[in-house]
């Protein structure tokens, strides 16, 4: 297993550039301290934070990580999640910190049956005080008259409006036509301790997008900007009748002019997936059919503060001659970009598509210094190397990649690989923070460690 790691760094790394060093931080050594995360880490203060899905009670955590002496970082349960009635249940998204100190996540399940968002205050001791400052009802019958229309089951984390507090976030089901919304929460106004919930948008599947579970991107100006996992128009071929995939959408929303309230969602892109003629194992031509496309995005968008261009992932799609492992024949996955142009066109170009195994597969979260205007780090739940972290379909345990931008006239982007997962150091890691100081890579993977398999939190230097 050493001298296949060896191998791909000795392929990835350039010359001259010293080998980057994974180095596992904890191991979860048993489902009391939480087990498999879900989402990445916030860093605040030299702590990492993060959620696990399962464990602690029996229905995840919120936990820390906090540096020692001799390299030992010390786990602590901040929170243990109970299920029952007006509490939350599972988190697969990881949190945000308020300018205050204070802890904002969600949790898929629980609450009212569908899921909540908390918060967790810090009080006196290191303890910290834990309130469900909204439950989701999910979409009741009758709800275009009343009650009214509500989302159900948060995937994603949430982002927060520095200017005024405002949390904003979406559900992954729910909604008018129960595809899912996108929703803020009002911060209260005291005495009044109550948060104030509102659907900004219901999803309705085609041609807008179903099933949002990244989280939201916040633009200077009040622009939203996220992406469906399923739904849009797609591109038609084939036929009759026409195959129209719908392999999910980029979108944004844009805040109303008053005295108007609603918001206005545009689709900026519908992916197509890796349209094959043959229903996979064709490969993708742009002159009898659409060109090789993403599908089925499912990470954050990073925006580029300058230019206006985003970036982000899709799990699947790329090439459909390029993963045959598993039957994936949309392929591996993607890196994109979509850029401004004039009328509101946007235009889309992959950066990079992900191959067979040892180059990895199925890439989430993305992370940019802050600006966007900078390198782009990533991980692959899988793929990587030949360990088996996972059944058959998801072969190899992840990596961590870096793609640098391109240098005039050159317009391709250069992929490195940072680190490879073979299980006893992790596996299926979930997105990376960069710390502050750079050259050191953050995060956390959903299974493999040294102490059961539970995940890790791991740390890359650079």
């Amino acid at each position: 297993m050493a001298a296949l790691i060896g191998a791909l760094f000795a392929l990835r790394v350039p010359c001259g550039a010293a080998t980057p060093t994974l180095t596992t931080l904890y191991s979860f050594p048993s489902g009391t301290n939480g087990a498999f995360p879900e989402a990445g880490l916030v860093l605040h203060n030299t702590v990492l934070f993060g959620t696990t899905y399962a464990g602690g009670s029996g229905w995840g955590t919120v936990f820390s990580v906090t540096p020692g002496t001799g390299g030992i970082w010390t786990e602590k349960v901040l929170y243990s999640f109970t299920g029952q009635s007006g509490d939350g249940a599972n988190p697969r998204a990881g949190v945000v910190f308020s300018s205050r100190g204070v802890i904002f996540g969600t949790t898929e399940y629980g609450g009212a049956g569908y899921g909540t968002v908390f918060s967790l205050t810090p009080v006196t001791g290191g303890n910290w005080t834990k309130n469900v400052i909204y439950s989701f009802t999910g979409a009741p019958s009758g709800c275009g008259t009343a009650p009214p229309c509500d989302g159900a089951n948060p995937e994603a984390g949430l982002i927060q409006n520095p200017k005024n507090g405002v949390l904003y976030g979406t559900t992954n089901a729910g909604g008018t036509s129960g595809y899912g919304t996108v929703f803020q929460l009002i911060p209260p106004t005291p005495p009044s301790t109550t948060w104030t919930e509102k659907v900004l948008y219901s999803f309705a599947g085609a041609p807008d997008g179903a099933n949002p579970v990244a989280p939201l991107t916040l633009s200077s100006n009040g622009l939203l900007y996220g992406t469906t996992y399923g739904g849009g128009a797609g591109v038609c071929s084939g036929g009759p009748p026409p195959v129209c995939p719908s392999w999910g959408t980029v979108f944004q929303l844009t805040p109303p002019v008053p005295p108007s309230t609603t918001w206005t969602e545009t689709v900026l892109y519908n992916f197509n997936g890796a349209p094959s003629g043959a229903g996979g194992g064709t490969a993708c031509s742009a002159t009898t059919q659409p060109p090789c496309d993403g599908g089925a995005p499912a990470g954050n968008l990073v925006l580029n503060a300058t230019t206006g261009a985003l970036f982000g992932t899709t799990t699947l799609g790329g090439d459909p001659t390029g993963c045959p492992e598993g039957g994936y024949e949309q392929g591996c996955g993607t890196v994109f970009a979509l850029t401004p142009g004039g009328g509101g066109t946007w235009t889309e170009s992959l950066l990079y598509t992900f191959g067979p195994p040892r180059n990895a597969m199925v890439p989430f979260n993305l992370f940019s210094p802050p600006g966007g205007g900078g390198p782009l780090y990533g991980t692959a739940f899988a793929g990587g190397s030949v360990s088996a972290c996972f059944p058959a379909s998801y072969l190899g345990c992840g990596m961590v990649y870096l793609l640098k931008p391109p240098v005039s006239p050159s317009i391709t982007w250069t992929f490195n690989t940072l680190a490879v997962f073979n299980g006893d150091n992790g596996g299926g890691p979930n997105g990376v923070i960069l710390s502050p100081k750079g050259g050191l890579l953050y995060g956390t993977t959903y299974a493999g460690g040294a102490s059961g398999g539970y995940g890790t939190v791991f740390q890359v230097t650079f």
